[in-house]
């Protein structure tokens, strides 16, 4: 874009009706901010509606598991109170802690009320541990409410939050007091691991959360939540105070905050014995949290019709829909792409070659759906797939009724059985005006016969086999969805 000196300057620009300066340059600006405006809004990427669709998930009605015996289960969905600034640990898996970052951010809202960015579900760190109830001193994780995962373009979940924290470095730390960062992430490690403690008094000098290890946890009871890996305590403190797209909330960090002063006793002291210090000094309120459950079975009853979990076939039909729509030709087009991108010619693709590949395509993924994808593919784990596997997958497979068709139009062109047709046989009885495409009126008789001719001329002998007769048709059939409107196209263009 180019500007006149003023404009530079800091000046104002013409308009059209000057007919004067940049006016065209200014009208092209004008013309440009509209397009993207509204494919903006057609997309439904406007940022109105992006925070609508936001606000309105993350503050959705969920499950909150009623405890009748008060006592804390795995897979129980809790909100996590919080005593020193009244509110409750609260998510927003929207919005990433750092720029194209997979980390999302975590907080302390001033809400109690059971609501989805506030409820947790409660998880094993073994899967095969047979223990029903959440003991102190046992590892668990907080896994974000399921509500939050819906992926609507996909119709899937994507795979879930946990929170998390790690040792404060220079490029990681919490945004306001500078502490331990504590965040929202789907890499299941050992950074999303937690554990409850009973808060240590002054009058017991710990021995009481040293009795409590294995007892189960009771909903409302304080406790400390240790991480495992740093041992920093959760923290928050209501002094400080942020500004997030839900109103004022607390920045919620790793931070072990003690009261200060000895707790040993003082008569070792005055009778000139030395005191081994071995008493725990009491957390403060920043660090004291609880689980608390819900007052009403009602609530914890799970109405919701949540879609499947993210999968390899569900992100396979994806790729496939995007190519449907961009061309009629899906599985061609798709192939055609990835051979010409496949220079070595050995019908392997790295990481990079297939994301960046799909994205030309118009198949945009984020990086959990790519990681899914491609892992699905990555058989040896070294970063290499097969293009052949990966577009088999994409295509499918015929199922018999259609097979049983194209093999009936293949017996009809190879009169003498030899198992070999030739090209011009081929063309010469193939029935061009039932052409799907020349039928919706997309191409004409001449456009249509020109592309069918074209797919043939991959066989540099002039014949085409039965293998690549049903290769070609097995490409076909990705495309289209029942058998009845498969089959009627070759029985009109084979004249079956």
């Amino acid at each position: 874009m180019n500007f006149t000196p003023q404009q530079l300057a800091g000046g104002g620009s013409y308009n059209c009706k000057t007919r004067v300066g940049n006016w065209l340059e200014d009208v092209c600006l004008e013309e440009a901010k509209f397009g993207d405006f509204k494919r903006a809004r057609e997309q439904g990427t406007l940022t109105m509606g992006m925070f609508n669709t936001k606000v309105a998930s993350c503050t959705s009605a969920v499950p909150h598991t009623y405890s009748e015996d008060g006592l804390i289960k795995y897979g129980d969905s809790i909100v996590l109170a919080h005593k020193e600034t009244g509110g409750s640990l609260a998510c927003d898996p929207f919005e990433a802690v750092g720029f194209d970052s997979s980390e999302y951010t975590a907080s302390v809202c001033e809400s109690t009320s059971s609501m989805a960015r506030n409820t947790f579900v409660i998880t094993k760190v073994d899967e095969n541990d047979p223990s029903e109830y959440v003991a102190w001193g046992t590892p668990f994780r907080l896994m974000c409410n399921p509500s939050l995962r819906v992926d609507e373009e996909t119709n899937m979940l994507q795979p879930p939050l946990f929170l998390a924290s790690s040792l404060k470095n220079e490029r990681k730390a919490s945004p306001l007091s500078n502490n331990q960062l504590v965040y929202m992430t789907a890499k299941v490690t050992y950074s999303t691991v937690w554990k409850a403690q009973m808060p240590a008094l002054s009058k017991d000098s710990g021995a009481a959360r040293m009795l409590s290890q294995g007892e189960s946890l009771i909903s409302g009871c304080d406790v400390v939540l240790q991480h495992c890996q740093t041992m920093q305590l959760l923290s928050s403190d209501s002094g400080n105070a942020m500004n997030t797209d839900f109103g004022t909330e607390y920045e919620v960090c790793g931070k072990t905050v003690i009261k200060n002063g000895k707790v040993s006793v003082m008569a070792g002291e005055f009778s000139g014995k030395r005191t081994p210090m071995t008493n725990v000094k009491p957390e403060m309120d920043q660090n004291v949290w609880s689980f608390v459950t819900s007052s009403d079975a009602n609530f914890g009853e799970d109405n919701r019709n949540l879609p499947p979990p993210l999968s390899a076939a569900g992100l396979i039909a994806k790729v496939l829909d995007v190519m449907k729509k961009r061309s009629k030709n899906a599985v061609r087009a798709l192939k055609s792409a990835f051979r010409s991108m496949d220079e070595a010619g050995d019908f392997k693709l790295d990481r990079e070659d297939l994301k960046w590949g799909l994205k030309n395509l118009g198949v945009d993924l984020n990086d959990e759906q790519f990681g899914v994808l491609f892992a699905h593919f990555d058989r040896g784990g070294d970063g290499i797939i097969s293009l052949t596997e990966f577009l088999v997958a994409i295509r499918g497979e015929m199922n018999e009724r259609r097979v049983a068709v194209v093999l009936a139009a293949y017996d009809k062109l190879d009169a003498d059985g030899s198992g070999m047709v030739n090209i011009d046989d081929i063309v010469s009885q193939y029935n061009i005006a039932e052409d799907p495409m020349v039928l919706e009126g997309a191409k004409s008789v001449e456009e249509a016969a020109k592309e069918f001719m074209s797919v043939w001329e991959t066989t540099p002998d002039g014949v085409v086999t039965k293998e690549e007769f049903i290769e070609y048709y097995k490409d076909l059939s990705a495309e289209i969805d029942g058998d009845d409107q498969f089959e009627q196209i070759l029985v009109s263009a084979w004249g079956l």
